[in-house]
């Protein structure tokens, strides 16, 4: 059974710098805000689009890696969370 909160990225050349969250995890990161100060910090990065949200690493701002969010989001959500590396397209 899939897990109903997903974040996928698509890894170039051994890394990514770009997730996209579906829209179940958009609204309960949205719905962890007045919980959890890091999930507040973490929504302001996510763009919204059609598919949910995207979320890009700020290459002059480290700290919050695609990794930490995974972690971050598999600490609140356990096993309704999944994060899914995609193969690159060629």
């Amino acid at each position: 059974m899939a897990a109903r909160l997903q974040m996928a990225t698509r890894s170039r050349f051994g890394s990514s710098n770009k997730a996209r969250l579906n829209p179940a995890l958009v609204e309960a990161l949205h719905a962890s805000m007045g919980n959890c100060d890091l999930c507040r910090e973490i929504q302001k990065e996510v763009d919204p689009v059609p598919e949910g949200g995207e979320y890009v690493e700020a290459a002059g701002f480290p700290g919050t890696t695609i990794q930490k969010l995974s972690a971050h989001f598999k600490s609140h959500w356990k096993d309704d969370f999944e994060f899914i590396e995609l193969s690159p397209r060629f």
